[in-house]
């Protein structure tokens, strides 16, 4: 079962059970999906829909840091809320550990260990939605500054 039907079952059986907070913020991650799907002109496979996903997440945490500093702690509440349900649907993250372990793995193949933008694009290339952009930019730079 694709990420996308899972998504579709779970929003059915949340809407048969009345759960507001998981129709509503399922019905946005559908209408991204929906929309990204429009812009690809094609069907969305798994890692496309991981891409939405994270961009969903993405979107809400900086709406979290912006209700953080107009001390709206009931709209973080919610935010974080939305972030989770969000989460279920994607893969696993590394630990920072292991992710430091595959690093380092990837720079001694890695030919180009001074363009910093390459070694990252590399990285993520490999890691394929498996951590996080801003983490493994902290990881691979402590890495090339040693």
């Amino acid at each position: 079962m694709s990420i996308l039907e899972q998504i579709n079952q779970d929003f059915q059986q949340a809407f048969k059970n009345r759960e507001t907070s998981t129709i509503s913020t399922l019905r946005l991650v559908l209408a991204a999906a929906k929309n990204e799907r429009i812009k690809k002109m094609a069907d969305l496979q798994d890692e496309d829909i991981i891409r939405v996903l994270k961009s969903e997440v993405k979107k809400r945490k900086e709406s979290i840091s912006d209700f953080q500093k107009g001390e709206r702690p009931d709209l973080v509440a919610n935010e974080e809320a939305e972030i989770k349900i969000i989460e279920k649907y994607l893969p696993a993250t590394l630990s920072e550990e292991d992710l430091r372990q595959k690093i380092k793995a990837i720079l001694q193949g890695a030919e180009d260990k001074e363009n910093l933008g390459k070694v990252i694009g590399l990285v993520m290339k490999d890691l394929k939605g498996t951590a996080d952009g801003s983490l493994v930019r902290k990881i691979v730079e402590e890495e090339l500054n040693k």
